[in-house]
């Protein structure tokens, strides 16, 4: 995280010639490492806000005492309630560590209304719009780097005195996962590019739906070394898996899809 902000890379969003594009783009390949760095607030929202925050920043949703990730070691949080976005200063003594089995350092914070809150005059519909996106960037690289730790295993565990990966059906399902991921990172991208909140909604949608399929394959195909701590399989997935309940699920992000397109009074 120090090394990433020392840098200059999370300022990627910023700037003219890069622009958030660029800055989705850096999600989906930091995202592919088994070490797990504090991103979508970092490169997508600090970057953009009038008020500079610390990082690493953890960012709550609709309530200030529910669980997020990141909160552990955070140096700022914010919160955004409907059209109100806020945010404090945090020390380590502010959160209380939850234990998560998802592969995110995972905290409640003690005393919420304790805190310091500054009120931003920043549109929070337009930071719920990068949130999608950073998740849709994050999600495609833990989905991207899953699949092609599989693939690079079929192609050497060998059963019936053949590779794994020369066998028809294991070929036609990773084929399909590879299908969806590849679609996951050209929506997000396309989402980056355009900046609409329907564009954000499809990308984080399609991420979210085609977890569980991806998931079960690449652990079906990795067999029980996609679960042991020598293999980095199941930090991605486990992440995978939380990230795909972010915002609501896919079902959230189809309603804001259909809001965005139709208008929120549309039947």
């Amino acid at each position: 995280q120090a090394d990433l902000e020392g840098a200059g890379v999370f300022d990627a969003a910023a700037m003219e010639e890069l622009s958030p594009v660029a800055a989705a783009a850096m999600v989906q390949r930091l995202a592919r490492l088994p070490q797990c760095v504090e991103l979508i607030a970092s490169a997508l929202l600090l970057p953009l806000l009038a008020t500079a925050l610390p990082r690493p920043c953890a960012v709550l949703w609709d309530q200030r005492d529910r669980p997020a990730r990141w909160l552990p070691g955070a140096r700022a949080v914010l919160c955004v309630r409907g059209n109100r976005v806020e945010a404090a200063p945090l020390t380590d003594d502010d959160v209380a560590p939850l234990d998560s089995p998802f592969g995110y350092p995972v905290g409640r914070l003690r005393a919420p209304d304790a805190l310091a809150w500054t009120p931003l005059d920043i549109d929070a519909q337009a930071l719920r719009c990068l949130w999608q996106l950073g998740v849709a960037a994050e999600l495609t690289g833990c989905l991207d780097a899953g699949l092609q730790a599989v693939v690079a295993h079929v192609r050497e565990r060998r059963q019936f005195g053949r590779p794994l990966g020369a066998f028809q059906a294991i070929q036609h399902r990773l084929a399909q996962a590879a299908v969806q991921v590849e679609a996951a990172r050209w929506l997000t991208l396309q989402a980056a590019f355009t900046g609409t909140q329907a564009d954000a909604a499809t990308a984080l949608a399609h991420a979210q739906q085609c977890t569980p399929t991806v998931v079960y394959d690449l652990h079906q195909f990795m067999g029980a070394m996609g679960l042991t701590l020598e293999h980095p399989l199941h930090r991605w997935t486990t992440r995978a898996k939380m990230l795909r309940a972010d915002l609501g699920g896919a079902q959230a992000q189809l309603r804001a899809l259909a809001n965005a397109t139709w208008g929120a009074n549309e039947k």
